[in-house]
């Protein structure tokens, strides 16, 4: 086997080589590889994609479709590589949970929203798309992460790779100064959209945070300096909403910590950071700039907040329009011109994006009813995580699910005012801890009534 495999890859090669293509025979080679090890080794090719999916770049493909590449064909192969092993191997007996029925009832509304939608095909593409995130992240999470100390091995992994790019962005703004153009690109060309880098460090900053204060010694050190890693990023990016996701969102983080752990001690760590982080901004100059930005988040004459508002107003008509099953999934930048207010014209007005909030976005896509299946959603999973934090008898399930939550709470506040679950940086994460909170939920969740105690999940 191993001979036949070397031999398909030299095979790839010669041929992408003999076309004059040798970019594209070595990434075929690199996918059927990557398809072998999705096969084998499950657990580390879905590793290897988080890892991959801060550095997507979106390429058009031959047909005018958008691609995230390498993480979209990645997600794909490693699917079908799981769904071959699946069928090669016994059934598997998907546990019940009380998140699976508001995503069920979420996705056939969205599918309803779809097919009376005036941009059918576009909707179905996107659709697709954001099932193979739900199925590579929601449900591999949910199947495999049953237990605390399975998640935890992927822990550094998902901090350290996160403090990497927060470095990245604020060596980046550092270097060239701290001003809207080069805050908003920090991270380019892999995170187009300063706000969409800060969603992504924002969940993964309570991860960090509260591992920082579970642990001692060098390994507290280490997840400390990711999160202050992690805290600049967000800082430098110069994105309010992640701010205003973070002042809500830490405070009762770390409330409930200290309310499990009575603990005092290790809260200094954190007034620590927050004293550093602050230090190096006033260091390096960028007080002012910083306050200022900060300052704009209800100034009446910014252009960000008229057209925020504007493409809010935009959504409550198309909800008028269409009450019940709204616009259709995906459609709302092309409905957006037929219903723009003439009233407030800003140099933002023109431009091709979304409602900039996943709010507006859910109703006036989904409509009443699709918004309220994703609030039924939102609800029970913070139902679920808290019973886990409150009830569960191991102290790392505990940790787990209260990061995951506050995880997920930063971009459910940030998602009031844009609107980023359509892209893969914040897709993942986003599913991965709902699938997680579900995974560890089982023995407290009332949806199960066939479990009783802590019971294995079934793994692909």
């Amino acid at each position: 086997m191993i001979v036949g495999i070397a031999l398909a890859e030299a095979l790839l090669l010669g041929i992408g080589f003999a076309l004059d293509q040798p970019l594209l025979g070595v990434m075929t080679a690199g996918a059927l590889t990557y398809a072998l090890l999705a096969y084998r080794h499950p657990n580390l090719a879905w590793v290897l994609v988080w890892l991959a999916f801060p550095f997507a770049i979106e390429m058009v493909i031959p047909g005018g479709h958008a691609l995230y590449v390498p993480t979209e064909p990645m997600i794909a192969l490693a699917i079908l590589a799981w769904s071959v092993r699946v069928l090669a191997g016994k059934p598997i007996r998907l546990p019940r949970s009380s998140l699976h029925a508001p995503l069920a009832v979420l996705a056939a509304l969205t599918l309803l929203s779809v097919a009376t939608s005036a941009f059918p095909g576009l909707g179905l593409k996107g659709l697709i798309a954001a099932s193979g995130y739900v199925v590579f992240a929601y449900l591999y999470c949910f199947l495999n992460c049953h237990d605390a100390a399975t998640v935890e091995r992927s822990v550094p992994w998902i901090v350290g790779s996160g403090a990497v790019w927060g470095l990245f962005g604020t060596i980046r703004v550092l270097q060239q100064g701290l001003t809207l153009q080069h805050a908003y690109g920090a991270a380019r060309p892999f995170f187009t959209e300063h706000g969409v880098y800060a969603a992504y460090l924002a969940m993964i900053l309570p991860l960090a945070l509260l591992f920082a204060l579970e642990r001692r010694g060098s390994t507290r050190v280490m997840y400390a300096g990711a999160s202050l890693a992690l805290a600049l990023g967000i800082g430098f990016s110069l994105t309010r909403a992640a701010w205003i996701s973070l002042a809500i969102v830490l405070p009762l983080t770390a409330a409930l910590w200290f309310w499990w752990r009575r603990r005092l001690k290790p809260m200094a760590l954190l007034a620590g950071l927050s004293v550093i982080v602050c230090c190096v901004i006033l260091g390096v100059g960028a007080g002012g700039r910083i306050t200022k930005h900060a300052g704009s988040i209800a100034a009446t004459e910014d252009a960000s907040n008229l057209e925020r508002f504007n493409r809010w107003m935009a959504a409550v008509e198309m909800v008028r329009d269409r009450p019940l099953l709204g616009m259709g999934y995906a459609s709302y930048p092309h409905m957006y011109t037929q219903y723009r207010r003439k009233l407030i014209i800003t140099e933002l007005a023109f431009v091709h994006s979304g409602a900039h909030s996943e709010i507006f976005r859910l109703l006036s896509e989904g409509g009443v009813l699709g918004f309220l299946a994703a609030m039924w959603l939102v609800g029970a999973a913070a139902v679920l995580g808290l019973r886990i934090f409150r009830r569960s008898d191991d102290q790392r399930a505990r940790l787990i699910a209260l990061a995951s939550l506050a995880g997920l709470g930063t971009y459910a506040i940030h998602g009031f005012f844009r609107t980023y679950i359509d892209l893969e940086k914040v897709a993942v994460p986003f599913w991965a801890g709902l699938g997680v909170l579900a995974a560890l939920g089982r023995e407290f969740d009332p949806a199960d009534g066939s479990l009783s105690g802590r019971t294995p999940g079934t793994g692909t």
